[in-house]
């Protein structure tokens, strides 16, 4: 995933110096910046979850809960809706 953030819409803060500081963006930007920031943090946190044992202990109870017909699976709960 590739953003980015519109040079012409961003405004720099600089010291005495002439050294950047702070960056001031549009709140549309910085919203979507927020977004993003979001949706990564989401991907990371499935990913470590899909590599837990707990989480993959789950799948193999649910998994034999089908397989002994204890429970559907969701494409046939969905199907049924």
């Amino acid at each position: 995933m590739k953003y980015k953030v519109k040079e012409e819409a961003a405004q720099y803060v600089i010291d005495k110096k002439g050294k950047p500081k702070a960056v001031i963006l549009p709140v549309e930007e910085y919203q979507r910046i927020l977004v993003l920031i979001s949706e990564l943090t989401d991907r990371k946190e499935s990913k470590n979850l899909s590599r837990s044992r707990e989480f993959k202990k789950l799948v193999r109870k649910g998994l034999k809960e089908i397989k002994e017909k204890k429970a559907i699976p969701w494409d046939e709960v969905w199907n049924e809706l």
